[in-house]
C-alpha cells in the first residue's frame, strides 16, 4: 500500500484524503514548473512563446538556452526578470497540479466526496502556497489559483500524453504563466530530452491519478 493510500485510510474520508493530495500538488506542481524554467531559451524580440520539441530545435531558431543539460537552479542567481518568470510558471504549474487532482477526483468519485475531495484540496493547496513563500496570504494565493482556473477557456484535454504542452492545459497554463511575469523578449521552451520537462509533467499526472483512483476503489469513495 502506498503511501497516499494509508494516508486516506486514516484520515476522515474524501476531504481530508484531500488536504494530503493538495500539499503534494504544491510540491508537484513546483518540481514541474522547476523542470519548464530550465529548459527555457530567449532572444530580445518580443514575441509569443514556443514550446520545441528538442533543444535543437529551440536553438536553431535564434533562441539561446540558459541553461545547459542537467543544470541545477540556483534562485539566488536569477535576474529581477527571471524571478518573476519563475514566480509566475509556479503558480501555473501548481494550478495546474490542482487541476489535474480535481479533474481526476471528478471522474471517479461519487459527486457529494468530489466536492469534498476539492474543498479539502483547494485550502490544503492555498496553506502550501503560502507556507513555502509564493503568496503572503491565503486569499492571494487563492485569487491566483481561481484566475487559473477561469482562464481554461475551451481547452478541455489536462495533457497530451504524446506530445505534452501540445493542444492541452499544460501548453495552455505555461504560456498564461510567461504572460502573467511581464516578460521581456520571446520565451521558448523544450519538451524533450535532457533539457526537456515532459517526464516530469506525464509522471505528475499519471502519479495523482493511481493515487486517486487506488483510494477511490479502497474505500468506496
Amino acid at each position: 500500500m502506498g503511501l497516499k493510500d494509508w494516508l486516506a485510510g486514516n484520515v476522515a474520508g474524501p476531504q481530508s484524503y484531500g488536504e494530503v493530495m493538495g500539499r503534494q500538488a504544491r510540491e508537484g506542481g513546483s518540481a514541474l514548473a522547476n523542470a519548464v524554467f530550465l529548459s527555457y531559451g530567449k532572444r530580445p524580440e518580443k514575441a509569443h512563446p514556443i514550446i520545441f520539441d528538442t533543444l535543437y530545435d529551440m536553438e536553431s531558431t535564434g533562441l539561446k538556452s540558459r541553461y545547459a543539460p542537467h543544470a541545477k537552479l540556483e534562485v539566488n542567481a536569477l535576474t529581477v526578470e527571471e524571478q518573476q518568470l519563475l514566480r509566475n510558471l509556479s503558480t501555473s504549474m501548481i494550478s495546474y497540479a490542482f487541476l489535474v487532482n480535481s479533474n481526476g477526483a471528478l471522474q471517479n468519485m461519487r459527486r457529494d466526496n468530489t466536492s469534498k475531495f476539492r474543498n479539502g484540496l483547494g485550502a490544503s493547496l492555498q496553506n502550501s502556497m503560502v507556507s513555502c513563500g509564493l503568496f503572503d496570504n491565503f486569499e492571494a494565493a487563492g485569487d491566483a489559483l481561481l484566475s487559473y482556473i477561469r482562464s481554461m477557456g475551451s481547452v478541455s484535454a489536462i495533457l497530451n500524453t504524446e506530445k505534452p504542452a501540445s493542444e492541452d492545459l499544460l501548453e495552455h497554463f505555461i504560456i498564461r504563466g510567461v504572460a502573467a511575469s511581464g516578460a521581456t523578449g520571446q520565451y521558448g521552451f523544450v519538451r524533450s530530452g535532457v533539457t526537456g520537462f515532459d517526464t516530469i509533467a506525464v509522471s505528475l499526472v499519471e502519479k495523482t491519478l493511481v493515487a486517486i483512483v487506488g483510494a477511490t476503489k479502497q474505500y468506496q469513495w
